[in-house]
């Protein structure tokens, strides 16, 4: 296992998928379901290399927490990391995607909220 493994959002092939995905501009909606996939994609590749998940503990509770799923934010640093956005283009798409998500009442992974 790489060192960094556990902790990792995106692994090299989920962003050559996320490149090549991008190009055809998606809408929020299906960004939100490529990201689910993308969560997948995420527990196979750990599963397949034994990257063990890291589980913090709440100090409070004793709740236990592991990596959440792949948000539509995330997708959005992780196109600026690989130039296919600059950071203008970020903070372009960083406000849309909080104006849609707000007035669409969506969590951050592009889900209704639940009351």
């Amino acid at each position: 296992m790489a060192s960094g493994d556990a902790q990792r959002a995106w692994f090299p092939e989920m962003l050559e998928d996320l490149r090549q995905y991008w190009g055809d501009k998606p809408s929020w909606e299906n960004l939100a379901a490529f990201c689910e996939g993308m969560t997948e994609k995420r527990e196979k590749i750990k599963n397949a290399r034994r990257v063990k998940p890291i589980v913090t503990v709440c100090r409070n509770c004793g709740g236990k927490r592991v990596m959440p799923p792949t948000s539509i934010r995330s997708a959005l640093f992780a196109l600026k990391k690989i130039g296919e956005i600059d950071e203008v283009g970020f903070k372009e798409l960083d406000r849309e995607w909080a104006k849609h998500r707000t007035s669409n009442g969506l969590d951050a992974y592009g889900k209704k909220k639940k009351l």
